[in-house]
């Protein structure tokens, strides 16, 4: 069988004009590096390699690599913003999509550039409305009450006890992380929800320990 030489001589490209905004957060790659240099960091970098090895082994085909520490902490505070910015720009989370950066010049070392885009695309003007770019100067309050609310989950504390453990199946990429604090939409999310951990955020409180001597 032969297919049909309809576009030997086309001199176009099928294409959808795309309206959108967004905002982009460059980090300090130094104190990127300080971070994942710390004994807390290494020893939860640990836990969640060992937690992506039990994971591929469950792969049929070529699984993802793993993206590094830099990136779960990349990833799981884009996720809290969005969660946190849709409160606040109105535009419904789902309609929010993220462009993680962690790039390193050597395999495994510190990233030399890290930075977050959160952006809205879409078809129809909607996506020009300037919600999202509105949000940048109430950015500090907005990136202080994502980190408290990355605190405690609604889930907790079955959540924060999760650890990336060859009993986890698919979520064994991933620490304390789930539906009720960091897990999104698919379809706003570059990794399907994968490599995701609250607890590199923020100190998560025990809470439910101090009820048992109380």
């Amino acid at each position: 069988m032969r297919g049909a030489p309809i576009s030997r001589d086309a001199d176009w490209l099928p294409a959808i004009e795309q309206f959108g905004e967004g905002i982009f957060i460059h980090f300090d790659e130094v104190a990127i590096g300080r971070w994942l240099a710390s004994g807390a960091t290494k020893a939860r970098h640990d836990r969640l390699v060992a937690g992506y090895v039990n994971c591929i082994k469950r792969f049929a085909g070529e699984p993802p690599n793993y993206p590094g520490t830099a990136y779960v902490l990349l990833h799981s505070l884009s996720h809290s913003l969005m969660a946190e910015i849709a409160l606040d720009c109105g535009y419904p989370a789902s309609s929010l999509k993220e462009r993680i950066y962690s790039l390193s010049g050597a395999p495994g070392g510190a990233p030399d550039r890290c930075g977050i885009l959160i952006y809205t695309a879409t078809a129809g003007a909607q996506g020009t409305l300037g919600g999202l770019v509105g949000t940048a100067p109430r950015f500090a309050s907005i990136l202080r009450s994502a980190l408290e609310r990355a605190t405690i989950c609604s889930n907790d504390p079955v959540c924060a006890d999760h650890e990336p453990d060859d009993r986890s199946g698919d979520r064994a990429t991933h620490g304390a992380a789930c539906h009720g604090c960091l897990l999104i939409a698919e379809t706003s999310c570059e990794m399907r929800n994968l490599f995701l951990d609250r607890s590199l955020l923020k100190r998560i409180p025990i809470i439910w320990k101090h009820s048992l001597h109380a």
